[in-house]
């Protein structure tokens, strides 16, 4: 038989067998296979744990209860089950309480007038990218500041400036966005730095406050009264 003929003739008696009885549909495989040969019941024998399975997502199931069975799944399965079929993958990724609930159980937020599926999908994917980054200290990029030749005890962080105290009795205020020393100081041992543009202010372990001029390195005041070093300070106007 050719094979275009074969093919009509397979879909016609495939809707002829899907219109009959269960009864009927069992009589008709055990005649097939009393009419086959060796190489058929090989076929049959090798195949027959495949051929029982059922795709129930493509084929057997409503989208709802498929929403029902795949919400006791959990993401990292269900993701591995993204990889299947296409099929899948459309019908998972289509269940947006699935990953709604994902991203809550990772502490988001979830806003419920989104209801697409596939953004809520996309942000899980994200949180847990940047949670494995975070576990292999892979999230952020790092860069050193070098140029305290001692340990460096105080940072103050103000519009991608960052101020740097030390036990070298220096400060230093640097551009982090290209990690240039914009300007550096001698001053006394930091325990605390503050500063704008023009002005330093320090807390030290001398038990002292101070007040720095960046251009010249000057020291402007000078606040004495404390019995041991300060850790703290904060400047409103200076």
């Amino acid at each position: 038989v050719e094979r275009k003929d074969f093919e009509t003739w397979l879909d016609n008696i495939s809707v002829t067998f899907l219109s009959l009885t269960d009864l009927q549909k069992n009589e008709t495989l055990d005649h097939l296979i009393s009419l086959s040969g060796a190489v058929q019941l090989r076929h049959l024998s090798n195949n027959l744990e495949t051929l029982l399975k059922r795709d129930f997502l493509k084929l057997l199931l409503p989208l709802e209860l498929s929403f029902y069975l795949l919400k006791w799944l959990d993401p990292q399965t269900l993701l591995t089950c993204c990889l299947i079929s296409k099929q899948w993958n459309k019908v998972i990724s289509a269940c947006t309480e699935v990953w709604q609930t994902a991203c809550k159980n990772l502490g988001w937020q979830i806003d419920d007038s989104v209801q697409d599926a596939l953004h809520w999908k996309k942000v899980y994917l994200k949180a847990i990218l940047r949670m494995k980054q975070l576990e292999d200290h892979e999230a952020f990029e790092t860069s050193s500041l070098i140029g305290h030749s001692a340990r460096v005890y105080a940072l103050y962080y103000k519009d991608g400036l960052l101020c740097t105290g030390s036990d070298d009795l220096s400060a230093k205020l640097w551009d982090v966005s290209t990690g240039q020393c914009v300007y550096g100081i001698q001053t006394h041992t930091c325990a605390a730095v503050k500063f704008d543009e023009q002005k330093p202010v320090t807390g030290s372990f001398d038990n002292t406050v101070a007040c720095w001029e960046w251009s010249s390195g000057a020291r402007t005041q000078h606040f004495r009264g404390h019995t041991g070093a300060v850790f703290s300070i904060q400047c409103y106007s200076y």
